[in-house]
């Protein structure tokens, strides 16, 4: 079982780990970003596991500052749970004795709440021997840990990329709704969440028969003038990011029109 870790950064993904940790018996020591190097520097043992929740930029700083605060890392595996990065760049704990891995929660993280880890999916690299540690560790969490194999540093940050198309960008298309129902007077907040909702059931569905996604709408139908005329009716400042998201739309639908129609489709869109 996992007897205790230690965690740098108490942000919002470090902290539902604590969090979710600590309520499951686990011994967790959370640091602060800018209190962990007179930490490590006064407190042993670590814990079985050193986990870094910094961010991508601040990464190689808290390396280093580790690798000068802390004598020996010996039996321990020092891991970071950042979505893009790979395993290496915890390269300079090696020397103090540590494994490196990384572990990363494949969630989007509003706030440090620990249900957000319920039943969700880990892309994890790291060593044959270390495998079962962090097995353990994302079971205790609730989650899945899933291998990954073959990596390389493109292919890390395309992972990621899933991640981010899967949960940011869809919030461009939430904004505009907001500002289009905003716009007509309608409440978004009473007409918005059921079709968000009902959309985002119908993908999952798709997803888990391998089905094609059950897209409607002007753009899927093939409807230029359809597009062209919601175009001409909405507000100036949403016309982009409609414009946008209608490009990015007809590059998914594509294959189920001619020629013909994608490119008049393309050239609306692009106008604006």
């Amino acid at each position: 079982m996992i007897r205790a870790v230690t965690i740098i950064g108490t942000g919002r993904v470090g902290g539902a780990i604590a969090k979710r940790l600590y309520d499951r018996g686990v011994m967790v020591h959370a640091i602060a970003h800018r209190d962990f190097a007179t930490w490590l520097a006064t407190h042993a043992p670590i814990g079985q596991a050193l986990i870094l929740a910094v961010s991508d930029a601040a990464m190689s700083d808290v390396v280093r500052a580790i690798a000068a605060s802390t004598h020996s890392l010996i039996d321990v595996v020092a891991l970071h749970v950042n979505g893009s990065l790979r395993p290496y760049v915890l390269q300079p704990l090696t020397a103090l004795g540590a494994t490196i891995a990384s572990a990363h929660p494949f969630q989007t993280f509003a706030t440090d709440d620990p249900t957000a880890l319920d039943g969700i999916g880990w892309g994890v690299e790291c060593t044959d021997d270390d495998w079962p540690l962090i097995d353990r560790l994302v079971h205790t969490t609730g989650g899945l840990p899933v291998r990954l194999a073959d990596m390389t540093d493109d292919r890390k940050r395309m992972y990621h990329a899933a991640a981010v198309a899967a949960s940011n960008f869809t919030y461009a298309a939430y904004q505009l709704g907001r500002d289009l129902a905003d716009a007509v007077g309608i409440p978004a907040d009473v007409m918005l969440p059921p079709i968000m909702q009902r959309t985002c059931a119908n993908a999952i569905g798709a997803l888990q028969t391998d089905a094609p996604f059950g897209m409607t709408g002007p753009i899927v139908r093939g409807d230029v003038e359809g597009v062209q005329r919601q175009l001409d009716a909405l507000p100036a400042e949403q016309r982009l990011i409609y414009a946008q998201l209608g490009l990015a739309l007809v590059e998914v639908v594509k294959h189920r029109h001619s020629t013909a129609t994608i490119d008049a489709m393309r050239d609306v869109l692009r106008e604006r």
